[in-house]
């Protein structure tokens, strides 16, 4: 709190507001997490006044019901709320999209004790402006990290600090049923936080991420984050698969280990084997979390007890550490400032504006014997991750391409290697290409219909078949190369790119005039690897990406998506 913040008003809690009460449902989003912090505050402040807010009409009606609430403490809304009282304190249970402005609301209104629902905010930038304003208000905040304040893990921090496991230690705590960080991690990290009474100083992570999202924001399907602390102390947090052997929570160090269960402590150490009940508390879980913060109401104490905002917050801070750890391949040192949601910038920062609906043509090029994946797999996945679109794919090996596949079609994209064309084929991309709408050709589609000389008109540039009567066959060796940037027009954010051992066309024939925009370098030669066709500019080529595999890298996707950009800046 800054030197010049108002004082804490002290005085007793008689007053309380749930606000966001849920629809008791027992899905991840529809969880009623408001009804556990009513519980909670009727258990914990004796003849409260229990007030609630929910925009849902049913919602607000059960929760009134469950609580024996009359009709005018039930309010639609924080404004209607507000008008009415100003209640001593307030639990924030809405998404996390609402958590910032419903504090800054509460703390403008005077609202003296403020709980907030995990995550905190969504961002670095808002937890500070939270912290800012209740300390301006006078608004005491505390982050529902209510773990602190159940029996075994106060067991377990008593443990820790006696010394039973020595130094070294190495806190794993796992979570399963596909939750994530910012839902169900935070927790561990707050609580590994408080174990160690020390924060973090430095993460690594790694996610799996398809692009899912959980109360409105976007989240991992999977993660493994490994922190460091003070004291050669680690943390390993396993977000996501199933729990294995049923632990979720464990620490070991040099002189044993313990395995934090709901019924207490069990340890291990060289003296043998202890099954150590949790400690008697009057209040666990949330009810102890409130019952600390009217006490400091009350005196006028100017922190929350265990879950003041100021420590707290560190969870919520760990975790955005993580996710951009995790999206940039990066150790990130602690503390640090991430004013940006990670996972929001790795789920939208790369998408194709003003796609709607994409047609992929293919076939089963390349079929990996261990994985069974072609690569027009890995093409649609990267289609998939850099715009979200409706995704129409016809595979060419198994019928021909028509023109009701087009309708309504906004771009299409060719990846295959036929080498016949129906009539009906013809005519369905004739239409297209003539009309000026975009065509993306990416790998072997350079190698498409060669029974079709108007094909290869519009690509320019087209993979020489082996067995066609050329004076030099086509070469198309798989090495590592090197992808440089000759036309700044194509919109990659990179001059150059290293890839892997890839397919690269190095004989390649002329059917009409292109413009250059990226070539392989092998040795001292360039070969073409990106070019837009110059008689018709809605037409372009990116001719990486052999396996499902390679579209996985950032400069396949990248560069899939300039030259997306281009065709569709042409029409």
């Amino acid at each position: 709190m800054t030197t010049d913040a108002p004082r804490i008003k002290a005085g007793p809690v008689t007053t309380a507001a749930v606000i966001g009460c849920g629809k008791r449902s027992t899905t991840k989003e529809g969880w009623a997490i408001g009804h556990s912090h009513g519980w909670g505050l009727q258990q914990a402040i004796p003849g409260l006044q229990l007030y609630a807010v929910d925009p849902n009409p049913e919602n607000l009606a059960a929760f009134g019901e469950r609580f024996g609430l009359p009709p005018e403490r039930l309010f639609a809304s924080t404004t209607a709320l507000y008008a009415a009282l100003t209640p001593d304190l307030v639990s924030i249970c809405t998404w996390p999209a609402l958590h910032c402005p419903q504090v800054l609301e509460a703390a403008r209104a005077g609202v003296r004790g403020i709980v907030c629902e995990k995550p905190m905010a969504l961002d670095g930038n808002e937890i500070q402006e939270m912290l800012a304003a209740c300390a301006k208000a006078g608004s005491l905040l505390a982050v529902a990290h209510q773990r602190a304040y159940d029996g075994e893990f106060i067991t377990a921090k008593e443990l820790l600090d006696a010394g039973v496991l020595g130094r070294e230690l190495v806190l794993e705590a796992r979570v399963g049923d596909n939750w994530d960080m910012l839902s169900w991690s935070v927790h561990w990290m707050d609580m590994a936080s408080w174990l160690f009474s020390a924060d973090a100083t430095s993460v690594l992570a790694g996610v799996a991420h398809t692009g899912q999202r959980r109360y409105q924001h976007a989240v991992e399907d999977a993660s493994v984050v490994f922190a460091e602390f003070p004291d050669q102390r680690q943390a390993l947090f396993v977000t996501g698969p199933a729990l294995v052997g049923g632990t979720m929570f464990a620490v070991r160090g040099t002189e044993g280990m313990m395995h934090v269960q709901g019924d207490g402590v069990h340890l291990w150490t060289k003296a043998g084997y202890r099954e150590i009940p949790k400690a008697k508390v009057e209040l666990p879980g949330f009810a102890g979390l409130v019952r600390d913060l009217a006490d400091a109401l009350a005196t006028g104490n100017p922190s929350a007890g265990r879950c003041d905002a100021h420590r707290t917050s560190k969870a919520t801070l760990l975790a955005f550490a993580a996710q951009e750890s995790a999206r940039t391949m990066t150790r990130i040192t602690l503390p640090t400032h991430i004013a940006y949601p990670p996972m929001e910038i790795a789920e939208r920062g790369t998408q194709t504006a003003g796609l709607g609906r994409v047609v992929v043509v293919a076939d089963p090029h390349h079929i990996d014997p261990q994985t069974r994946r072609a690569g027009h797999d890995g093409l649609i996945e990267a289609i998939h991750a850099l715009h979200p679109s409706a995704l129409h794919v016809v595979m060419a090996n198994e019928r021909e391409l028509t023109a009701a596949d087009l309708a309504d079609a906004d771009l299409v994209v060719i990846y295959h290697t036929q080498t016949t064309s129906s009539p009906a084929t013809r005519e369905a991309l004739s239409a297209w290409v003539h009309a000026g709408k975009p065509l993306a050709v990416v790998h072997c589609g350079i190698g498409a219909y060669p029974d079709w000389p108007e094909f290869r008109a519009w690509i320019g540039h087209y993979w020489v078949w082996g067995n066609e009567p050329t004076p030099q066959k086509s070469g198309h060796p798989h090495e590592p190369c090197t992808i440089e940037v000759v036309n700044p027009q194509w919109p990659v954010p990179w001059t150059s790119a290293w890839l892997p051992q890839d397919e690269v066309y190095i004989h390649l024939g002329q059917a009409s005039e292109v413009r250059m925009l990226a070539v392989a370098k092998l040795g001292a030669a360039a070969h073409p690897v990106a070019w837009q066709s110059v008689q018709h500019p809605n037409v372009a080529v990116w001719a990486p990406g052999h396996r499902a595999d390679m579209w996985r890298l950032p400069a396949l996707r990248t560069g899939l998506a300039a030259t997306i950009a281009l065709v569709s800046r042409a029409v």
